[in-house]
């Protein structure tokens, strides 16, 4: 009975705690690892199924790993650390900092076996990426300087979750496979919206305001995820998994045109984007080099090129309407490396390191004001603690150290280049999760 009260108070945990505003991500806008356990080991759980959280995120095959009943909560305060900095060919400039507060990311999951005990079924509820900046209007900063010289404020969040049903089956003792159904919300708010086509005057001079897409709007998408675990033998486990694109319904904005030279001021107008998730592929190798000591590696690909919203169409990243019409990222792979040790019956130290490529290019990096997802590297370390046979608590801490990408200040109504601008980011989270089993665990 107090297995069952703990696991539905888990429950309502993760869905009061919803993403919340100007989170941000590590490889690309994902995070690398779900949950306490992932993270501390780098994300490298294609092939180690330590945890549910990890195994739901990557490889829905180890859910076979886990008997009985299962559930598992994780909590994670997530602080990013944001700079754009500008200046005008000969006229210099300044930097800006984000106003930055920690953002809760949760994630649940619960897993079944069933009595024939070759069958797992689970559903998962993940917060697993997003971005987001808070930079204040500037008057000596030229990216931030007041519209129609510059953007102004600038305001942007994006947060995604998944909740995946998905089943596991064991076809033979040494091969495990597995599906889940991908159902995603994400939540999306920029300010202004460059995805918009600007408000016009005729001037003269004509100037150009792009308008706000400030009233959040929120968005459905779907795609399927399948795995395989490959037990070589005692000491080898060999991982393969493959997240489709997710499909989502376009953003729909609300908002009024922001042009105050217009006699239409104020008045209403509508404007929709669509910005889908890359697909992904995910391939990893787990050692059981001692009985307590677990190593793992991954690599994965992000398929951002060809994904609506952050593809950039052979006619350029500005349309003719001087609309920006994506992100414009390229593709990426990410590495990453951990450990889990228990160095005694009762504790367990964890560690790990992940490497992802900068998915901007630098010539873009005015356009990726909003969503500076460039860092590379990443260490992260955890613990452990097995309070009862059923019942682990852990916890984690990983930084990703700061990167800085450098493009041109761009002119949209010459195209020509006046000067530079300056993205920085570094990341710093604290995590913390509850893992129960009717089984018993480790």
């Amino acid at each position: 009975m107090r297995f069952r009260a703990l696991t539905g108070a888990l429950m309502v945990g993760a869905l009061v705690f919803a993403p919340a505003k100007e989170a941000s991500a590590t490889d690309g806008h994902f995070l690398f690892g779900v949950g306490a356990i992932s993270a501390a080991m780098g994300g490298a759980n294609t092939a180690a199924p330590v945890d549910l959280l990890g195994t739901f995120y990557l490889n829905p095959a180890g859910l076979m790993a886990f008997d009985g009943f299962r559930s598992e909560f994780s909590f994670e305060l997530f602080k990013p650390d944001r700079t754009v900095s500008s200046e005008v060919t000969g006229l210099g400039g300044d930097a800006t900092r984000s106003v930055s507060d920690f953002v809760p990311i949760p994630a649940i999951g619960l897993t079944a076996k069933l009595n024939n005990e070759k069958v797992v079924l689970g559903i998962g509820a993940l917060g697993i990426g997003g971005f987001g900046v808070n930079y204040a209007a500037s008057t000596t900063n030229p990216i931030l300087t007041p519209q129609p010289n510059g953007f102004g404020q600038v305001y942007s969040d994006y947060s995604l979750m998944k909740f995946t049903p998905a089943v596991a089956f064991a076809p033979s003792e040494k091969i495990w496979v597995g599906a889940a159904l991908n159902v995603d919300w994400a939540r999306l708010t920029v300010m202004p919206a460059p995805f918009a086509s600007p408000d016009v005057d005729a001037g003269p001079p004509p100037t150009a305001f792009y308008p706000s897409a400030s009233a959040a709007d929120g968005a459905f998408g779907f795609g399927f995820q399948v795995g395989l675990l490959w037990k070589i033998n005692d000491m080898f486990n060999v991982g393969a998994a493959y997240t489709s694109e997710q499909w989502f319904e376009e953003f729909n904005f609300q908002s009024t045109v922001a042009n105050p030279n217009l006699a239409t001021f104020g008045t209403p107008r509508e404007f929709n984007f669509k910005l889908n998730v890359p697909a992904m592929v995910s391939g990893g190798l787990a050692v059981y080099a001692l009985p307590n000591l677990l190593l793992s590696g991954d690599f994965r690909y992000y398929f951002y090129e060809s994904t609506p919203g952050f593809e950039v169409p052979e006619t350029g990243i500005v349309n003719p309407d001087f609309s920006v019409a994506g992100f414009g990222w390229t593709n990426i792979y990410s590495i990453h490396a951990g450990f889990e040790w228990w160095p005694v019956e009762k504790f367990a130290l964890r560690g790990g390191y992940n490497y992802s490529q900068n998915p901007i290019p630098d010539s873009l990096a005015m356009f990726n004001v909003p969503a500076p997802a460039i860092v590379q590297h990443h260490a992260s370390v955890g613990l452990g603690w097995q309070v009862t046979r059923r019942f682990q608590i852990s916890a984690a801490y990983y930084r990703a150290f700061e990167n800085t990408g450098t493009g041109p200040l761009i002119n949209l109504g010459t195209g020509a280049a006046v000067g530079t601008v300056t993205n920085a980011l570094k990341e710093d989270s604290f995590l913390l999760q509850f893992s129960l089993s009717t089984r018993g665990m480790k």
